[in-house]
């Protein structure tokens, strides 16, 4: 029996509706609200010289909307930015109908909503703020123009406003996915593969606030040494060669990162300080046990030291601070040893 279609996660279908910077999308969408007030009460003017009810009230209306975009926080406003180009697409056709304008002045005003939403939105929202603007346009040349008239004007604006969306909405897309990639590679040590100071620092401050965690900071014993007497490609090799040994023995929840020249670190989620400790000296065994082997097939005898210790405060200043002093006693002791806070 064939299994029944699975429903799309509703937090993806809200993604895809949302706003890719929710900061810059609510600064322009007010943007273009303030530039439909100012239109709407210019064509007002210019017509026969006075306002009409209908423009106040569309002033009215669009004035409180850009005031509560603007004052508002981004992230309160944030799920309802969306609902900027409907207004929009809204207010456009309400106006043509009041003023029997199904002209060029009457439709090149729904181009904006859809410029704005192909280039703010994420793919969902441009698509259904374009499918409004369509059916928007479709109920005004077919209230005002003869139908042979109406089909050609539709027709040309739906091919313009469905070229802006793709072009637009396939170039934000292109960019957000260059900006994820550059954001994934900021946070992977480009030498060793491990997370960067900035990945582990971001989890620290989450698993000190949520539970029982467990901090080892690791320093490769004598790496000047190794760089003077196998230049720094030596170096980088133990780098490397010493990190594959601590990520073969991390399990997935553990953040394993470069702290910076040859300073490691093991961030050991939801792990008892016991465990921990018989973690980290396999960390140091199995360095001690498996030298590099160079290029040109000399072993390099390796060894690390090792600082553990377990959050006692939901600070995670006070985590490094123990885990480094730690540290320093291994290597005050011999060097080649852990030490527990």
């Amino acid at each position: 029996m064939p299994r029944p279609a699975r429903l799309p996660d509703r937090t993806a279908v809200v993604r895809s509706l949302s706003a890719r910077n929710p900061r810059s999308a609510r600064v322009w969408a007010a943007v273009a609200l303030m530039a439909t007030i100012v239109t709407n009460l210019g064509a007002g003017v210019l017509a026969d010289g006075r306002l009409h009810t209908h423009n106040v009230v569309a002033f009215a209306v669009l004035t409180l909307g850009t005031a509560l975009l603007l004052r508002s926080p981004a992230d309160r406003v944030a799920p309802f930015v969306g609902l900027a180009p409907l207004t929009g697409v809204a207010t456009i056709v309400w106006l043509d109908l009041l003023s029997a304008d199904a002209g060029v002045t009457g439709q090149v005003f729904f181009i904006a909503p859809v410029i704005w939403a192909a280039a703010q939105l994420r793919v969902g929202g441009a698509l259904v703020v374009t499918s409004a603007t369509l059916v928007g346009e479709a109920v005004v040349v077919g209230r005002f123009l003869e139908p042979e008239r109406a089909v050609t004007d539709f027709a040309y604006v739906a091919v313009l406003l469905v070229l802006i969306c793709g072009v637009l909405s396939r170039a934000g897309t292109n960019q957000e996915r260059l900006v994820e990639r550059l954001r994934e590679q900021a946070g992977v040590d480009a030498l060793t593969g491990l997370s960067t100071r900035r990945v582990l620092d971001a989890a620290t401050d989450r698993a000190v606030a949520g539970g029982r965690v467990c901090l080892v900071i690791i320093d490769l014993d004598r790496f000047k040494t190794i760089n003077d007497t196998h230049g720094h490609l030596g170096g980088d090799a133990a780098l490397t060669h010493v990190a594959d040994l601590l990520t073969a023995r991390c399990r997935d929840r553990d953040v394993v990162a470069r702290m910076g020249g040859d300073e490691l670190a093991v961030l050991m989620v939801d792990c008892p300080l016991d465990i921990a400790s018989y973690r980290a000296q396999q960390f140091v065994d199995a360095v001690r046990e498996n030298p590099l082997r160079l290029p040109d097939g000399t072993l390099v005898p390796l060894s690390i030291s090792a600082g553990l210790a377990e959050a006692a405060t939901d600070r995670a200043q006070d985590l490094y601070a123990r885990a480094d002093a730690a540290l320093y006693a291994a290597k005050r002791a011999g060097r080649d040893r852990l030490a527990a806070a």
